[in-house]
């Protein structure tokens, strides 16, 4: 099932198209604004990607020399929505020329844009990108970019050693002993005020309020 991700601050126009690739066995995600939808590409990993210009926090240019400058996205093909009418042409030049497949101006038929969004899948299939990413609930660590997110939003990016040491406890069905995890991250078994102060730091990753990291007799659990 191929996945498309609507970065779209107008609720009728995301919830209308939204609709009606659903309609068509896509599976849908979808962002209110730019940050929110570049985080979503990292998450998702969408096959295509609908993009509005004028959009809150970053626009639509931003969001466009992000994916391109990333390895892992750079391929996904861009079908950018504007309301744009000054300029037009040569507006449409210049994103094209930062890698955007496809400039769609509003308003447009429904119709138009299903058959344009298969038409990128047909033409621009994405190649298998490996997961670089575990999760243990509503915690989703990136190993490789050591970002984190909680329920699909992203909450910022990790140092290498608290990032590592959210990965051994996400990767475990259970608690892990303290002495594991020093020994692991530090090559040293007893380097507890190391390990606690990490730990420390790593709660207060997930949130203030969090208790995802609970102590246990002898090392620690994430609960997810």
């Amino acid at each position: 099932m191929a996945k498309i991700l609507i970065i779209e601050d107008d609720g009728g126009l995301q919830q209308l198209l939204s609709l009606s690739f659903n309609m068509e066995g896509y599976e849908v995600h979808y962002a209110f604004n730019g940050k929110e939808g570049y985080e979503k590409i990292l998450l998702v990993q969408p096959d295509v990607v609908l993009l509005d210009l004028m959009m809150p926090v970053l626009n639509g240019v931003e969001v466009i020399k992000l994916v391109t400058s990333n390895t892992l996205t750079r391929d996904i093909p861009i079908i950018v929505m504007t309301a744009h009418s000054d300029k037009a042409d040569m507006l449409e030049h210049s994103i094209k020329a930062h890698g955007v497949r496809e400039y769609v101006r509003k308003p447009f038929e429904i119709a138009m844009m299903k058959s344009l969004v298969k038409r990128m899948l047909n033409q621009y299939p994405r190649k298998s990108v490996p997961s670089s990413q575990v999760a243990k609930g509503e915690v989703r660590l990136d190993v490789k970019f050591r970002t984190v997110w909680i329920s699909d939003k992203m909450i910022g990016t990790l140092s290498p050693t608290r990032a590592e040491v959210l990965r051994m406890l996400i990767e475990s069905k259970g608690p892990v002993k303290r002495e594991k995890l020093m020994q692991a991250v530090w090559g040293d078994g007893s380097r507890h005020s190391a390990l606690e102060k990490t730990i420390q730091r790593l709660r207060e990753d997930l949130g203030s309020d969090s208790q995802r990291i609970q102590t246990t007799s002898d090392g620690y659990e994430l609960v997810g």
